[in-house]
């Protein structure tokens, strides 16, 4: 949909928008690698049909407006036309012919992304707040127009319920033929970088099992293979904690390099130590989080690194959050959201206590108990002692487990990811109301635990 007003979209109050929170390591000591999870972009809307139509705001867009936003329009209904029905000439026909690079970069990316089993590909964007022209748009020697707000949305058939967004900032310029997709590149410079899905870097192939679809490059069809079957078969170790309420399915990414993920994740920082991140899209807190898109992506740099062990863990621990999401605002504290997920990822994995805690065991061996429950900044990714904050949140678990039960345990969860509270609020209720003690005391007794469990 063209949108001539403020461009909100529907029921989430805002613009499509990548949200970087770091959510997951598995811990070093145990599988050999550490691993991360980016809860990533604020959910799109309802599911669209490709079809879109202008709206326009009469006191905002002016007749000429109007019908340069019409024209766009009908460029983009056939741009998504094409990519659904597999019309290579005509997705290629959007493209601005006298830019020959974009135009061979547009037919590698429709190659790929003709692989994805697309149940819908739309856009839409606001004809009334154009960006502002740059150096970069004089090359095209003709008249140019770019939005500011703009989103590719897609989803996948069989996986996605509700398209999934990608905000883009192109650029379209008028030929004597008409306006044509010239780049989506051009305010790169200025940090409105486009995001991208794995079709942007080269050609696809997929592998299925069931309720696992993998997407990846060729050289790694192998890779994919092993990766299908080993999420498929996590799928029910999850559902067997989580219970069944949750799609049992699930979309994952190999990228071919550790670059590529970084890209793919729009993440800058350090990717070293990541084996897999999971990422869905999610409404800001408070509220629930109404979760868009599930998506694990692969680390190949780190993959191989792993045992059987290591992955199974690994992507338990992935598809738990895959589970948990709607029941995960951005809000809910992080030790809860990766201490359950390394609980559901050990579950059965054999690992003692002390090797999957062992930093913690270290500290707590030489007096240094910790005082409190990981904080949410000590998940960063460059925090020294990110290991303790893991194997900290782990062992909270593992104490709810032990003396409450794990149905008390899920139910905490989904009690504290749901509430529309501040989180430390949601906590202390939830935990007065199903452990029937004060959240200090929940403190207390961990900190106990933690001297017996780990001395």
């Amino acid at each position: 949909m063209i949108d001539g007003g403020t461009g909100g979209l529907p029921g989430r109050g805002g613009l499509p928008r990548r949200v970087g929170l770091l959510l997951a390591l598995v811990p070093v000591i145990a599988v050999g690698l550490a691993d991360a999870v980016i809860a990533a972009r604020t959910a799109s809307g309802p599911a669209k049909p490709p079809v879109s139509h202008v709206a326009t705001d009469s006191g905002r867009v002016n007749d000429a407006e109007a019908r340069r936003a019409d024209a766009l329009n009908t460029l983009l209904e056939h741009r998504a036309a094409a990519m659904l029905h597999h019309d290579r000439a005509g997705f290629l026909a959007t493209v601005d012919p006298e830019q020959p690079a974009f135009l061979a970069e547009q037919r590698r990316e429709y190659d790929a992304a003709s692989q994805v089993p697309l149940a819908s590909w739309s856009y839409d964007f606001t004809a009334a707040t154009p960006q502002s022209p740059n150096a970069s748009l004089a090359r095209y020697d003709a008249p140019t127009w770019a939005p500011q707000q703009f989103t590719l949305h897609y989803a996948i058939r069989g996986f996605d319920a509700v398209p999934t967004s990608l905000r883009q900032y192109p650029t379209f310029v008028h030929r004597a033929q008409g306006w044509f997709v010239a780049s989506f590149s051009d305010f790169a410079k200025s940090g409105e970088r486009s995001d991208v899905d794995i079709w942007n870097f080269g050609a696809l192939r997929t592998a299925t099992a069931r309720g696992v679809l993998v997407l990846g490059h060729p050289s790694s069809l192998s890779l994919m293979r092993s990766i299908a079957v080993e999420a498929a078969a996590a799928i029910p170790r999850v559902t067997a904690v989580w219970g069944r309420d949750w799609p049992r399915r699930v979309v994952v990414l190999v990228p071919s390099s550790q670059h590529e993920l970084a890209q793919i994740i729009d993440d800058s920082s350090d990717l070293s130590q990541i084996v897999a991140v999971a990422s869905a899209e999610v409404q800001d807190c408070p509220g629930p989080p109404n979760p868009v898109g599930y998506r694990v992506a692969i680390n190949p740099h780190n993959w191989g690194k792993l045992s059987l062990l290591g992955r199974q863990v690994v992507l338990t621990h992935e598809l738990t959050h895959v589970a948990t999401r709607a029941a995960t605002g951005s809000c809910t504290p992080t030790w809860l959201v990766e201490g359950f997920a390394d609980y559901v990822g050990y579950l059965g994995s054999g690992v003692p206590t002390t090797v999957v805690a062992q930093e913690l065991a270290a500290d707590v061996r030489a007096g240094r108990v910790p005082t409190h429950l990981p904080r949410d900044t000590d998940f960063d990714g460059d925090n020294k002692r990110l290991a303790q904050a893991y194997e900290g949140a782990w062992m909270a678990m593992h104490l709810i487990v032990d003396r409450w039960g794990e149905r008390t345990l899920v139910r905490l969860y989904r009690t504290v990811g749901t509430s529309n509270d501040d989180p430390s609020v949601a906590m202390a209720d939830a935990v007065k109301s199903l452990l029937h003690i004060t959240f200090p005391q929940f403190v207390a007794q961990w900190r106990a635990y933690l001297r017996a469990r780990l001395s």
